[in-house]
């Protein structure tokens, strides 16, 4: 994939502002991708516990779209630590730390309120008068709407998956706990330049690993991805080898999909999904979008963006569609779905509420979405 091996010079990145067309296609890959996570857990709520004919596809499509997130990131904030960096002359920690936590914390703040609030008032609307669900004898989304003390200060602190489970009522937050560790990483190699930043970077992702070698995974190909914002790596890069690798990931990724079906279809029998398959799935499927998404920013490959300005409220759907669907599954529980059709009925609404709230709320808690930010 490359031709030499050359570490990333920050200081001298040779920044350049994102093309408009490039920009817009982020934004339409950012807002698409939270819209398939949202259907993905929308069709896991209401269809599967009817039909499980596409159920080990849509979770993988489902896994897919995070991959997505992940390269985007990666990509976005390599670039944004070179603009921090040409108008700052130095890396400016405050800057970027200003910068991720207004885009990361009030999102995430109100999705931890609003879980508590729909959690409240669950016993007061669910069909079962609890927090439970009406239990059937298929495949479920959750069981009840529940969660932890555990849970809640994990993920308030972005130590679950790493410390303590993720929150079941909203299972979303395990990738964005990754997501904040890679931006204090990514913090660290723009200051590398310091030997003590450089132990403390090492002890941190070796503490990670170990806590969750699936981390490391997809560290990894955020690093890729991130790798790839920089012209000194892009000038290095040869474009067959690129191809070949992207293809031979593909195939990877296809191979893993399709043992993964028959051992939910076969070795399972429906009787239960199993995760073990997906950190290689992700990765494989990760390094083929991080490909992609270079491609697309060399112009080797294009399309057309669709609703960019989804974009503006995707982070916020993300974080509270969960709970929302959570809540709907014990509102209108299995025994009103009449038929599969009842059941895709049910997605489209669910899917529908939960992207007009976030569209809305969106509004006073996202920063107008910029691309290289």
């Amino acid at each position: 994939m490359f031709e030499k091996n050359h570490s990333l010079n920050f200081k001298s990145s040779n920044y350049q502002p994102l093309a408009k067309t490039f920009s817009l296609q982020l934004e339409s890959l950012r807002g698409l991708s939270a819209i398939v996570v949202l259907f993905s857990h929308a069709f896991q709520a209401f269809v599967a516990p009817q039909d499980v004919t596409l159920y080990s596809i849509v979770r993988l499509l489902g896994q897919s779209a995070v991959m997505m997130f992940f390269v985007l990131s990666g990509f976005l904030i390599g670039h944004s630590i070179q603009k921090n960096i040409q108008q700052n002359q130095l890396f400016s920690i405050k800057t970027y730390t200003m910068q991720r936590c207004k885009r990361i914390l009030p999102p995430f703040l109100f999705a931890l309120f609003w879980m508590l609030s729909l959690y409240g008032l669950a016993p007061y609307f669910f069909a079962t008068q609890s927090h439970s669900f009406e239990i059937i004898p298929a495949l479920m989304l959750r069981t009840a709407y529940d969660f932890s003390l555990h849970e809640l200060v994990g993920s308030v602190f972005f130590v679950n998956e790493f410390l303590t489970p993720t929150l079941s009522a909203n299972a979303p937050l395990w990738s964005l706990s990754y997501e904040v560790w890679f931006y204090i990483l990514a913090g660290l190699m723009a200051m590398w330049r310091y030997a003590f930043v450089r132990v403390g970077f090492v002890i941190t992702l070796l503490i990670l690993s170990v806590l969750n070698l699936q981390f490391l995974v997809y560290f990894s190909v955020w690093l890729l991805a991130f790798a790839f914002s920089f012209n000194q790596v892009r000038r290095r890069l040869d474009g067959h080898s690129l191809k070949i690798t992207q293809w031979i990931f593909a195939i990877f990724a296809l191979c893993i999909a399709i043992y993964d079906a028959y051992q939910f279809f076969v070795i399972d029998q429906v009787k239960t999904y199993q995760a073990n398959l997906f950190t290689m799935f992700n990765a494989c499927i990760g390094v083929v979008f991080a490909i992609f998404l270079l491609q697309l920013f060399l112009k080797q490959h294009n399309f057309k963006p669709i609703w960019a300005s989804s974009a503006r409220f995707s982070y916020t759907l993300y974080v509270t569609h969960f709970p929302i669907l959570l809540f709907a599954m014990g509102v209108f529980p299995q025994s009103y779905m009449r038929s599969t059709w009842t059941s895709m009925l049910a997605v489209i609404l669910s899917m529908s509420i939960c992207i007009a709230f976030s569209w809305l709320v969106a509004k006073f808690l996202e920063p107008q979405f910029k691309p290289s930010n």
